[in-house]
């Protein structure tokens, strides 16, 4: 088993505990090391609820969803009572895979290789011919257990988060930072954006980055947005300081959830929203909410929040030096699936591909640069990083809250 000490040298945790002016970032390794990437998905990924997909990707009863976090094979399942589920994808006597591909309409799962037949709650029903018979005889496996494994699982803003290990206690604790600053917003009752079909407009794009250095450079690095972004170069309004060199917005940090707060008309011209057709989310049909975010939740779910939508990614890591993001909208029902609003909803879409594409090439150079041995921590800007500091040592401490137990 890996210990942090192998990756990370106590003068190393030093500089990055020290003050922010003098502090240092994560050093090279966590970003490019495989083995502390293994380090991540067990104390990190494991331990914390994480995001793993949208909850419309298997929206009906009896869709069957195969898919992978952290390398490891997992199962979505929407049972009959419309109730999802998430299990680990493994047959416990072939060790096969129970579902390779995404399937519908479903009333059991049956397994590819051996044909042992599941319900939609992961109960064995029967095991053919394992003992000579035709429909087997489940009593044959004495105390074996022959169930799929079920995952805790909760749905937040349309997200399905999970706790790989059980251990993460309840997700109220991880979700009130964010929860506290949609009081604003009617967000229980939005819909995912769907195209011309009724089916969510779900994007997904590979970064060939480290999941840090994309949660760095989502919300914690506010500056970026004038240099990175075509649409944001051409705003007055950005960077976001004034004349006297204050900062236009608040730097919002609250446990895990992280986030640059403005109000809405400060950066009018900054997103040019008001032309959308879509309606209010704020809790008030009849008042858009005053203020704007765009923010992170440890450890793996980004977010821009605007008065009509909301722009979703899940940040899947898949392995040290490759991510891959799943990005939708939300809007009020009654815009999500509207005819009329779908060239609108396709607009805000392609915006925010384009943004995409602009980060995705930034993060990906900071990832190759990462591999160079000139520099193997970088350094901060207090005027401007410290959500980035305050990220960095919520991963040292999440990495080191097992080695620090007796």
């Amino acid at each position: 088993m890996h210990t942090l000490t192998q990756f990370i040298t106590p003068e190393q945790v030093l500089t990055m505990r020290a003050p922010l002016a003098k502090a240092k970032t994560l050093p090279s390794v966590a970003f490019t090391s495989a083995e502390f990437f293994e380090l991540e998905r067990d104390r990190i990924f494991s331990r914390h609820w994480s995001a793993l997909c949208f909850e419309q990707q298997a929206a009906q009863p009896g869709d069957l969803l195969p898919l992978e976090f952290c390398g490891m094979p997992l199962l979505l399942v929407r049972d009959e009572e419309g109730v999802l589920r998430v299990f680990h994808n493994i047959v416990p006597y072939d060790g096969c895979l129970a579902v390779i591909e995404p399937q519908q309409a479903q009333a059991e799962i049956t397994t590819p290789y051996h044909g042992w037949r599941y319900d939609l709650c992961g109960k064995l029903l029967e095991i053919p011919f394992w003992t000579g018979i035709e429909s087997g005889d489940l009593s044959a496996l004495g105390e074996r257990c022959g169930e799929l494994i079920e995952i805790s699982s909760h749905i937040e803003l349309g997200m399905v988060l999970i706790d790989l290990s059980g251990s993460a206690g309840t997700v109220d604790p991880q979700l009130d930072p964010l929860r506290k600053l949609l009081t604003e917003y009617h967000s229980e009752a939005l819909d995912i954006g769907r195209d011309e079909n009724g089916d969510p407009l779900i994007d997904t794009e590979d970064l060939a980055t480290n999941w840090k250095t994309h949660y760095e450079n989502w919300a914690l690095n506010v500056l970026h947005e004038a240099f990175t972004h075509e649409i944001y170069a051409e705003s007055p309004q950005i960077p976001r300081v004034n004349t006297d060199g204050e900062k236009t917005y608040v730097e919002h940090i609250d446990g895990g959830f992280m986030a640059l707060v403005y109000r809405e008309q400060d950066f009018a011209e900054t997103y040019q929203l008001e032309d959308l057709p879509f309606p209010t989310i704020g809790l008030d049909p009849a008042v858009a909410p005053e203020h704007s975010f765009i923010g992170s939740l440890f450890p793996n779910v980004h977010m821009a929040v605007f008065p009509t939508f909301i722009h979703l990614i899940i940040a899947l890591p898949v392995s040290a030096g490759q991510t891959r993001t799943l990005r939708a909208q939300f809007y009020a029902p009654e815009a999500a699936a509207d005819a009329d609003c779908l060239e609108d909803r396709l607009v805000v879409m392609a915006d925010f591909q384009q943004a995409g594409l602009e980060d995705g090439r930034i993060t990906e150079a900071v990832q190759q640069a990462r591999k160079s041995p000139v520099c193997q921590q970088q350094f901060y800007s207090p005027f401007w990083d410290n959500m980035h500091y305050t990220f960095s040592n919520i991963v040292l401490s999440a990495l080191e809250q097992v080695d620090n137990q007796p």
